[in-house]
């Protein structure tokens, strides 16, 4: 039985080993309950295997017989969903700030390498999922880079849609106007109810910062969900940067006022980036 149990601490040794590779991810990004889940699951397998194989083979059989099972299934489970479960062990380091530079580093390596290795569709999926960490600990530009590399044209509804959606509010952040317009420009309208509710709001906000006021107030007074804070917050945006621009920065301040109010202090963020009217205000006021 002994050599059963070696052959099961092999096999569990190699299984972290093993999905840091087909990850893509270097093992020192891994917790240690992570590592320790690879390695227990791994040696249970090969040892219940290798055990079972005993009644009917001589032990130092049994335990190549574990030990190719229990391999088998460990290397079988890495490669599981592995550029998605790497992304997201990545997009986790992201957050702790001992590991976000190597994070950041190893994420862009991965990303750019499945651009070639991956479907049109699996690449966005991929890219999309990662922007969103990104761009929560202020790295819109490597979020924009790597959405930027998806091809639009091969994709379908409702992804392309989504994609197209994260493509104007990255181009939007860096006050690329006419990106963020062309994009919007491409999604087929009328679009899904909780889309087209964004497209207004966002379009509203071009409006508004091209000086576009009537409209955007227009578009601003015609939301009547209150209830939908993110939104409602957009809007409230939208009537900043449009008082703003007439010259009433009363009604520009109290309008940012209301979208903290809505929002909170990060809300302001909005007015900020892009550049518009009352950009200066949402500053003053974030001080």
């Amino acid at each position: 039985m002994w050599i059963v149990s070696l052959a099961a601490v092999a096999i569990g040794l190699l299984a972290p080993v093993s999905r840091s590779a087909a990850w893509g991810v270097p093992l020192t990004m891994f917790s240690w309950a992570m590592v320790l889940r690879a390695i227990i699951g791994a040696a249970l397998t090969t040892l219940v295997a290798g055990a079972l194989c005993m009644l009917a083979f001589e032990p130092h059989i049994a335990a190549a017989i574990g030990a190719g099972i229990g391999g088998l299934l460990a290397f079988s489970a890495a490669r599981r969903s592995r550029y998605l479960r790497g992304t997201a062990l990545l997009c986790y380091r992201l957050t702790q700030p001992d590991n976000q530079e190597e994070a950041m580093r190893v994420l862009d390596a991965r990303l750019k390498v499945m651009t070639d290795r991956l479907t049109p569709a699996g690449y966005a999926q991929v890219a999309l999922f990662a922007s969103v960490p990104l761009t929560g600990i202020g790295e819109w530009r490597a979020a924009a880079d790597h959405v930027e590399r998806i091809e639009i044209d091969a994709l379908v509804a409702p992804l392309r849609e989504r994609v197209l959606q994260a493509l104007a509010t990255l181009r939007l952040e860096h006050g690329d106007l006419e990106g963020a317009q062309d994009a919007l420009a491409q999604i087929e309208r009328p679009a899904a109810t909780e889309v087209e509710r964004w497209l207004n709001a966002t379009e509203a906000l071009l409006f508004a910062i091209q000086g576009n006021v009537e409209e955007a107030l227009s578009r601003a007074d015609a939301f009547d969900d209150p209830e939908d804070a993110a939104i409602a917050a957009s809007y409230g945006v939208v009537r900043a940067h449009a008082f703003a621009s007439m010259g009433k920065d009363e009604d520009a301040k109290k309008a940012l006022l209301d979208v903290r109010a809505l929002a909170g202090d990060e809300a302001l963020i909005r007015a900020v980036r892009p550049l518009g009217p009352a950009t200066e205000l949402a500053r003053e006021m974030m001080q």
